[in-house]
Order: structure tokens, then C-alpha cells, then sequence
């Protein structure tokens, strides 16, 4: 009867160190979630996709035709890297013109959207405004 207690006790806590190794695994512990949509004047769009921190991570927003690159580093501090892609030439951009910004994931502004031309060298290129993206990180 002892040898069966003592088994059922040594189960219990190799089932409790195995959960809290599964538990700290970064699948688990590394990962956020990102909210994201636009408004241009091609309509609107929203996304939600998983993420692990330290990797880049892409979202669609097919009816827009907009791709959108995100990369959140964690150092001495929290930042995001985020990028957009669209399948038109003259679309999307930052102010700039440029196609990455960064920007702090705990604070959830809209960040304006530009079409128009590319940055060249130190050529000033003013774009027209288009719209607006909208990020939000949901840190587990």
C-alpha cells in the first residue's frame, strides 16, 4: 500500500513539473497576439494574427491589398517594427516617405498612410494622405 502511495505521489509531481515546463515553453511564453486593420480610400480591413516576439510576423489585408510585416524586439525595451506592403506601386508609405516605422506596441495610435512615390535619395517627394493603419498588441 505505501509503494502504491508513493508511486501516486511521485506521478502527481512529475505530471506538475512536466505542466510547468509546458507552460514556460515559448510557444506559450514568447508569443502576442496582433490586432491590425486600415481604413484607406480603397475601403476597409482587419486582421488578427499570432506572433513570437524576435520574429517577423505578416498579416493580410486582402481586400486592400496590403500586406503588413511586424517584428516585436524585446531588449531593454519593448518595441515594434512594423512594415506595409501593397500591390500597388504607389502605395501604401509612412510619413516620409517611408516604408518601416517603429513604434511603441503599449501605446495604440493610428498611424497614417501616404501613396505616392518611394523615397530617392534626398529627393523630397510629398505624398498625399490615404488613410490610416490601426495596431493592437495583446501581450499573453
Amino acid at each position: 500500500m505505501r509503494a502504491f502511495a508513493r508511486n501516486s505521489v511521485t506521478a502527481v509531481l512529475a505530471l506538475c513539473v512536466v505542466g510547468t515546463l509546458l507552460s514556460n515553453s515559448p510557444a506559450v511564453a514568447d508569443g502576442y497576439s496582433l490586432d491590425f486593420g486600415a481604413e484607406t480610400d480603397r475601403g476597409k480591413d482587419a486582421g488578427t494574427i499570432r506572433c513570437r516576439f524576435d520574429q517577423a510576423c505578416d498579416g493580410k489585408l486582402e481586400s486592400l491589398g496590403l500586406t503588413v510585416r511586424v517584428e516585436v524586439s524585446r531588449g531593454k525595451s519593448l518595441y515594434a517594427r512594423v512594415r506595409l506592403d501593397g500591390d500597388s506601386l504607389d502605395c501604401c508609405y509612412f510619413a516620409g516617405p517611408a516604408s518601416s516605422l517603429v513604434v511603441d506596441p503599449e501605446k495604440p495610435n493610428p498611424v497614417p498612410l501616404y501613396k505616392g512615390m518611394g523615397p530617392r535619395g534626398a529627393l523630397f517627394i510629398e505624398n498625399q494622405p490615404v488613410g490610416a493603419l490601426y495596431l493592437s498588441f495583446n501581450f499573453r
